[in-house]
């Protein structure tokens, strides 16, 4: 069970992940006003919300990983 909901946690930090990086090139490019930023997320400024999003995916690989191993083993034991 535990290993289905580390798989699902990897899923929804890799799309936070994904917002984050796209939201701050856009708000670097100026399609978006900065004050759109302070909406959707804690970073202060576009760079910060790129390195936050680059976590959320270090996060959600590591995660994942660490699900598809257990499942894995799960699978050797039946």
């Amino acid at each position: 069970m535990f290993s289905y909901a580390a798989r699902l946690v990897a899923i929804v930090a890799l799309v936070a992940g994904i917002w984050e990086i796209m939201l701050g090139l856009v708000i670097s490019t100026g399609y978006l006003d900065p004050d759109f930023l302070s909406r959707f997320t804690t970073a202060s400024s576009s760079g910060q919300a790129i390195d936050e999003g680059l976590y959320w995916i270090v996060f959600a690989v590591a995660l994942g990983t660490l699900a598809e191993i257990g499942l894995a083993v799960r699978k050797g034991r039946q």
